[in-house]
């Protein structure tokens, strides 16, 4: 097995993350039960955030599935770029699901647009990482 050692801002941004999740479906609970909300609803926004979240972790720990498990695992610097764009993506899920929870749970509405801000962070973050990757590629390259 392969020795895997963390920074210690990678720990604190994955607690950062978890906590995020935590307090996110808290407040969801919390909305469905001061709000009435049907049991369906409640359990379509926990489980979204359930899924996304545990399938962002699982290409977190096996970040060759970006890749096709068949072709040739990620290496070097290449998973280490992997694994930051899905630690930052999932980060920016947890928040960009949170700042709505808490507005459920206060009884307020959000702006339609701020599903596009979280939406261009997260292509943001993807693009950033993929012209590192590729930037990275180019040189070994040469």
């Amino acid at each position: 097995m392969r020795d895997r050692k963390y920074e210690i801002w990678e720990v604190v941004l994955e607690c950062i993350a978890a906590i995020a999740a935590i307090a996110c479906l808290g407040l969801q609970i919390y909305a469905g039960y001061a709000y009435e909300a049907g049991m369906g609803a409640l359990l379509h926004h926990m489980a979204s955030l359930l899924i996304l979240y545990a399938g962002m972790t699982a290409l977190q720990i096996f970040p060759e599935a970006l890749n096709g498990f068949g072709s040739e695992p990620l290496q070097g610097r290449v998973r280490v770029f992997a694994v930051r764009m899905i630690r930052n993506g999932k980060l920016f899920l947890t928040f960009g699901m949170l700042l709505p929870s808490v507005a459920d749970a206060l009884g307020a509405r959000m702006n339609a647009a701020y599903s596009l801000l979280v939406m261009a962070a997260t292509l943001g973050n993807i693009g950033y990482y993929m012209y590192r990757i590729f930037r990275h590629n180019s040189k070994k390259k040469t």
